[in-house]
């Protein structure tokens, strides 16, 4: 009975290359951009937890009445991203130990692969295959994460699922191969946030079978759908929620023009296409598996994504005056609360505004109030003197040290180490970045304005650049309106501010236009 295989998507998609080049890995690192320029939150399943435990009832149903022994229930799941998907490639890639990740660019959707697990490599005649199944968590400290590792090894639940789908891939292996063996059983791997079970499994090539014939013997990988394979995948078709699994728990790989050829299964793997992030999370489910037990090992195996992200809080910085108090605090709260909203971070706006007045009270100059939240709501702030403007700023040009899709030009928060040593290096009061395209976007710490008769002329938002609270109140007051800059615009004269300094004119005194990052 054919499986219904309607998707939105192409069930196949390559190119064709003249040739290749192999580029080591710490070479690769240097061609990505700066990891911290990407934003994810944890996955967020498209089912409810009542719906997956339907889905998994049906699945136990089907394997007490003989029809399976194992099936590999899934979900998709959507996940919270902003930023630079090459910047998120870099850094799951540097975290995540893929050994068969990939970076696929289609045109429409970046797929972001972090597998670790092996579909198949066939090198001359010889044929491995690396099936994983068997999960446990990882350890709070080494010694629990070690017994972790340790009590999965042994697992009799583990090991039988394990041990059904290398039954599976032998059996699919004898229809293009001889020589099948089982050289590494149960072999535990650790990961960021898992530890998996994995097995090793080698077979010789028929001499009238090829890459292509591998493939079609193999796929879908038995590690992904169940045993046996084709009713298993029968099941899974009438009990997940999805239309189809797209590229998750597909392959990704190559062919070489000398027969060779090497494909992951695609699983850790996200898609991000319009700006969203989505991808799959699953597990084997066989008679003894519990819903909780099953559900939270999805939810571990996508943990990877937020794994070591780096941690910041968002920053509002605003004037106090004892007459006036904070006369854009309102303006403050909305842009705090909106890149709140955008990172996951957790937003009190009462709480923060109450804890402003409390902590501005008993001020009795002027003051810099700093505004910190931290991702699960913390609220700190941070009074200091006034700092003084020159009468007129000096400015060098610098590129744009970033690329213009990072997050955090577009939020303001302590991840900043760019805009500071990029202003340290030039030895001016301000820098103005210019982008790969040479175009102008903002200062370090200031909005960029030049003077175009009575009015002022800023960058668009699109550029990269952060929405200052200056910049929006002189935009939607009518004294300053969008346009593209560059280093030309600036002759006529031109101004820096934000919403502590007011307006400052400036001066170019140093334009480099070298070492441009892309």
């Amino acid at each position: 009975k054919p499986v219904d295989v309607r998707t939105e998507g192409p069930l196949l998609w390559f190119g064709l290359f003249a040739d290749y080049q192999t580029i080591a890995p710490e070479d690769v690192a240097a061609l990505l951009p700066d990891p911290a320029g990407a934003w994810t939150g944890a996955p967020e399943p498209l089912i409810d937890r009542d719906t997956y435990d339907a889905s998994l009832s049906r699945v136990l149903d089907l394997i007490a009445a003989g029809d399976i022994y194992q099936a590999n229930l899934t979900f998709a799941a959507t996940v919270p991203f902003v930023g630079d998907p090459l910047a998120l490639y870099a850094r799951l890639r540097s975290q995540a130990k893929a050994g068969y990740g990939a970076l696929i660019d289609t045109g429409e959707t970046r797929f972001l692969s972090l597998s670790p697990e092996l579909f198949f490599a066939l090198d001359g005649d010889t044929l491995t295959c690396r099936p994983m199944k068997g999960t446990a968590p990882r350890g709070d400290t080494p010694d629990a994460d070690r017994a972790l590792a340790e009590t999965l090894a042994a697992d009799p639940k583990q090991r039988a699922e394990n041990l059904m789908i290398v039954d599976l891939m032998r059996n699919d292996l004898s229809r293009v191969a001889t020589q099948v063996a089982v050289p590494d059983l149960f072999t535990v791997e650790t990961y960021p946030t898992v530890h998996q079970m994995t097995s090793t499994v080698t077979a010789m090539l028929k001499p009238d079978c090829d890459a292509v014939d591998v493939l079609t013997a193999l796929f879908p990988c038995g590690s992904i759908t169940g045993a046996p394979k084709q009713r298993a995948m029968e099941i899974i078709a009438e009990v997940e929620h999805a239309r189809t699994r797209g590229i998750y728990t597909g392959a990704i790989g190559r062919f070489d023009a000398n027969g060779d050829a090497i494909f992951n299964v695609a699983i850790r793997t996200l898609a991000i296409q319009n700006g969203a992030a989505t991808m799959s999370l699953g597990s084997g489910i066989v008679a003894d598996s519990a819903a909780d037990a099953e559900w939270d090992e999805c939810h571990a195996k996508g943990a990877f994504v937020t794994a070591r992200q780096r941690r910041f809080d968002l920053i509002e910085t605003m004037a106090f005056d004892p007459d006036d108090g904070l006369p854009r605090l309102e303006a403050h709260l909305a842009r705090m609360k909106a890149s709140a909203q955008a990172l996951g971070f957790t937003f009190d706006r009462h709480t923060a505004r109450n804890e402003l007045q409390a902590a501005t009270f008993r001020l009795r100059g002027p003051r810099r109030i700093r505004l910190l939240l931290s991702p699960s709501g913390a609220i700190a702030i941070e009074a200091a003197p006034l700092p003084h403007s020159p009468a007129q700023a000096t400015v060098a040009i610098v590129p744009l040290p970033v690329t213009a899709t990072d997050f955090r030009l577009r939020h303001k928060t302590s991840a900043r180490a760019f805009y500071d040593d990029a202003r340290k290096a030039a030895g001016t009061f301000e820098v103005v970045f210019e982008d790969a395209e040479g175009f102008l976007t903002e200062g370090s710490f200031t909005s960029l304005f030049v003077q175009r008769g009575e009015a002022l002329v800023t960058p668009p938002l699109r550029r990269g650049l952060l929405p200052g609270i200056l910049r929006t109140d002189l935009l939607e007051s009518g004294r300053a309106t969008e346009a593209p800059l560059t280093r030309a615009d600036l002759t006529a004269g031109f101004f820096i501010g934000n919403a502590v300094r007011g307006l400052i004119p400036a001066i170019v005194t140093v334009a480099n236009s070298t070492d441009r990052r892309v």
